[in-house]
């Protein structure tokens, strides 16, 4: 398909709960900043088109725009006490950060609350892991733009994964205000 009606960045197919002969297709794409964006109507019609060559009659493509939720973390840590508090805070920050990069997400991809615990236990001076949580970020705090899309993570937890709602892709938007870290 031309890339110049723009690019789909992740997709992902599901059945349809209402239509067993349909088929949801998410997409979502970025924008010039490499922020997760809406895809084009353009695009989601060329699509269409494109996909309509290859089904069979009696079946149907949905072509959805999959939702961006935007999340922080927040953790509470023992360190050595030997050890610089912001050089921790700092590596522990880019770990968690590198962990959540979009280049490692894909919609519908739960995230392992327990692969994050054991990137902060294994950074170096950190003795204990008090706390950890993920908090929804959405509309406009401290003068930044999230997507409108509000999640509470409590809900969505459940046997160690933060699973996103149908259809939605986690998005660490600004890792420098969306990683908190204090120590004990």
């Amino acid at each position: 398909m031309p890339s110049n009606f723009g690019r789909v960045f992740r997709a992902s197919v599901r059945d349809n709960p209402n239509n067993p002969q349909s088929a949801q297709l998410y997409v979502i794409s970025r924008d010039r900043f490499g922020d997760l964006a809406i895809c084009s109507d353009t695009l989601k019609q060329s699509m269409s088109r494109y996909l309509s060559k290859f089904r069979l009659v009696s079946d149907a493509v949905d072509i959805l725009d999959a939702n961006v939720i935007n999340i922080g973390a927040r953790y509470k840590i023992t360190i050595d006490v030997s050890a610089n508090s912001d050089t921790v805070l700092a590596s522990v920050n880019g770990k968690i950060a590198e962990y959540l990069s979009l280049k490692n997400f894909h919609i519908d991809q739960p995230i392992s609350v327990g692969d994050i615990e054991n990137i902060i236990l294994n950074t170096k001076d950190v003795l204990n892991l008090l706390s950890f949580s993920f908090f929804g970020r959405s509309g406009t705090e401290d003068g930044n733009l999230y997507s409108g899309t509000s999640f509470d993570p409590a809900r969505f937890i459940d046997r160690g994964f933060l699973f996103p709602p149908r259809g939605g892709m986690f998005e660490l938007k600004y890792p420098e205000q969306d990683i908190i870290g204090r120590i004990s």
